[in-house]
Order: structure tokens, then C-alpha cells, then sequence
């Protein structure tokens, strides 16, 4: 990405915003003439400036702006609009065409191309390029990994080196995770600090650890924390994070929290309590006790502020104890906890472990045989007729008499 002032940086992203806003409302003739100078100039703007202010957008999105990830999709729609009505001979500048295959890697539509093609527009620069990057934007992914894959992203300017290689790992993700790797480090490489390097390290962080590679998983978790912690996906990946750590796959022994701890603490106090928390939950739903203990107890030692949060750590605290020997502390913990302050979901985790507690708690009772097992077998057919022949009763008036001449024989 070009090197920009933060002073520019901020005045092409209100000069976009008054822009993207004027178009989609659709303001009236009278209103038109109202708007500032600077929309009216982005209005005439070459290709390459306008999917540079498109990537001031994504710097926004990475930074926390949700106004901007909201604006991101409208903003694509509005390119594209102003993408038709170019000068066709535009397209055959080179840096031009660089921005159309952006635009078409950051979601915009390539159906405007191929109006354009209808129209006898020319593009210059590689082919194959050119038509994968289309057949990604309309999500034909067999045609997109065809034709990317005869692209070597190193060889390209580096505006467009690690757009390209992000989509070519994403597109082989799902059948070579091993071998996306080289593309998803190349795209980090290419585009630090943008979009793109955070995109990557969301994907790729979770595959290294299910390739087994814990330590490449912890370096890049670290960079994305450090990095992109207020960015408008990080708590997407918080939950990502503590989800592979608490996952069975990952860490096999109870002394390891200590190494899972050392990570956790490297990062800001508001990014350790998200983490820990999360941590917490995702580990007392796999079943790891253990590390649902510990979590919760550490999340606690950080004095949070905050009544919901303090609430929902000491649910998973006890509700971690509920299975074991603790059970009585467990159930006087979760009944501490106010049901009011609890999520619907905690609200289930929290009447799942009073049931756990209080099954523990019960003393464990003998099985007892139905009673159906000591009445006599009596056939279903003709069980009418039988009692009405009398002869039936025969064996039973004698059993009577031999009892009771018993009793009366016997000395007492």
C-alpha cells in the first residue's frame, strides 16, 4: 500500500464518505449543487485513486471503525458505478487496470468488467490475472484457482503482490492448509499493517494449530494481538484463539497452563480479560475443567470492572467444580450468581451445573427390580374363559387345605 500521511489519510476518508453518501441517497438536483468541492473532484478521479480511498476504508475497519465496515459495501457499489462511466481508454493504463483487479480482490463486483468488456473496453497486464480475479469476485471458485494459480504473486507490484496471495491461499485452504501457507505468508509479507495481513493472520493462525504447529499459532496470535486488537474482527478472533487453546488437539497436559498463561500475558490488561474469559468458556464447554478453572481464576486476580463480566467468571469458576469434589462449593457459587446478569446461554450453563452439582451431591441409590417382575405370567389369549371354568380354582383350594392342616398340626 502507498505510504500516506495521516493527514491525508483522513481528508480522502471524508472526502469518500461525502461522496459514497451523496450517491446513495440520490440527492436532488438542488441538493447536488450543494455538495463541497472535494466530492465533486473525487467524482472525476482516476481508478487508482479511487480504490485507494477504498483502502482508507479498510485502514479504518482495522482500527475499529464499525461506520466504516458499514460504508465498505456501498462504497464498493458506487465504484463500480463510476468504474462504467471511465474513459474506456483509461483501462489501458496500466496502474488502472492494477485497481480494477484490487477492487475485484476486495469484493467489488466483476460483472462491471465484463459489462465493459461487452462494450470493447481493453485491459492491459496479465490475462490470467485479470479473468481469476473476476471469477473470485462472482465466487467461482474452481475457475478463480485455475487461473490465480498460473500467477506468481512475487513478480507483481507490490499494490496488488499480497491481494493476489491471500486469495490464492484462500482458495486452497480447505484442500491443502499445508500448502496455502506459503501464500498466506507471502501475503503478510507483501501488505503489512492493511487489511490484507489482518485477514491472513485470521485465517492462517487457526490452521498452523490444526496442522500442529503450535508455535508458528502463538507468533502469529501474538502479531495479530498486538497489531490489529482494536480491528472490527479481533473479537472474532479472540474467540478463535481461546478456542484452540482450550481444544483437546492443542494442549495435552493440565501443567502446560502455564505456557498458554505466558501468552495470554504478553498482551494489553483489556485484551488478557477478553481472552481469559473466552478462554474460560470455550474450555468449560469442551470439558477441560482444568483450564475452565484456571481461566476464570485468573480472570478475577485482573480485578475486571464490570458486574456482567465479574458474573460470568464466576459462573465458569463454579461450574467448572460442579463434576468433582468441590461440588458443595460449586453450588453455593452458582446460586451467588444472579441469573438476571447472565447471557441466555450462561443462564443454560448455569442450570446445567446446579443439575451436574446436585447429581454429585446424591447418595447413590441400589437398583431396585420393577414390580412387574413378581406378578405371575398371565397369557393374554383365553385368559377369559379360563376363569370361568372352575376347575381352575382346583389347584389353589388344595394348596389352601394342605397349608392349614399344616398350621394346625404344627407345635408352637
Amino acid at each position: 500500500m502507498l505510504v500516506r500521511t495521516a493527514k491525508r489519510a483522513r481528508a480522502l476518508f471524508l472526502m469518500y464518505v461525502l461522496l459514497s453518501t451523496g450517491s446513495i441517497v440520490g440527492a436532488g438536483p438542488g441538493a447536488m449543487n450543494l455538495q463541497p468541492a472535494s466530492a465533486q473532484m473525487i467524482s472525476t478521479a482516476d481508478p487508482d485513486l479511487m480504490v485507494l480511498e477504498l483502502q482508507i476504508l479498510q485502514d479504518e475497519i482495522i482500527k475499529g471503525n464499525l461506520e466504516a465496515y458499514n460504508l465498505l459495501q456501498p462504497s464498493l457499489i458506487v465504484i463500480g458505478r463510476r468504474f462504467l462511466r471511465q474513459d474506456p481508454e483509461s483501462w489501458k493504463i496500466e496502474k488502472n487496470s492494477r485497481a480494477a483487479i484490487s477492487f475485484m480482490l476486495s469484493g467489488g463486483a466483476g460483472s462491471v468488467f465484463q459489462e465493459l468488456a461487452v462494450q470493447g473496453v481493453e485491459f492491459t497486464g496479465d490475462p490470467n490475472l485479470f479473468a481469476g480475479a473476476m471469477a473470485y469476485s462472482q465466487g467461482n471458485r474452481q475457475a478463480a484457482l485455475n487461473l490465480l494459480l498460473k500467477v506468481d504473486p512475487i513478480t507483481l507490484p507490490v499494490a496488488i503482490a499480497g491481494q493476489v496471495a491471500l486469495a490464492q491461499a484462500i482458495l486452497i485452504s480447505n484442500d491443502d492448509p499445508a500448502g496455502a501457507q506459503r501464500y498466506f505468508d507471502l501475503a503478510r509479507l507483501m501488505m503489512p499493517g492493511t487489511l490484507v495481513e489482518e485477514s491472513a493472520l485470521r485465517r492462517q493462525a487457526p490452521m498452523v494449530a490444526e496442522l500442529g504447529d503450535t508455535e508458528k499459532f502463538e507468533r502469529l496470535s501474538r502479531r495479530y494481538l498486538f497489531q490489529y486488537n482494536t480491528s472490527v474482527f479481533a473479537s472474532e478472533f479472540r474467540d478463535t484463539v481461546a478456542d484452540v487453546i482450550s481444544g483437546s488437539d492443542y494442549l495435552k497436559k493440565e501443567d502446560e497452563w502455564d505456557r498458554v498463561f505466558q501468552l495470554v500475558s504478553e498482551f494489553d490488561e483489556e485484551s488478557q480479560g477478553i481472552l481469559l474469559l473466552r478462554l474460560a468458556k470455550a474450555a468449560l464447554i469442551s470439558g477441560n475443567t482444568a483450564f475452565a478453572l484456571k481461566g476464570s481464576a485468573a480472570f478475577l486476580d485482573l480485578s475486571p470492572d464490570g458486574a456482567e463480566r465479574e458474573s460470568e467468571a464466576k459462573l465458569y469458576l463454579s461450574a467448572a467444580k460442579a463434576p468433582g469434589e468441590e461440588w458443595e462449593q460449586a453450588i453455593s457459587g452458582l446460586v451467588e450468581v444472579k441469573t438476571a446478569d447472565l447471557s441466555e446461554g450462561n443462564q443454560l450453563i448455569q442450570a446445567a451445573a446446579i443439575a451436574m452439582a446436585n447429581t454429585v451431591r446424591e447418595w447413590p441409590q441400589p437398583e431396585t427390580p420393577a414390580a412387574s417382575e413378581f406378578v405371575p405370567y398371565l397369557p393374554q389369549v383365553g385368559l377369559e374363559e379360563k376363569l370361568y371354568n372352575t376347575k381352575v380354582l382346583v389347584p389353589f383350594k388344595n394348596a389352601l387345605y394342605d397349608a392349614d392342616r399344616a398350621m394346625k398340626e404344627a407345635e408352637f
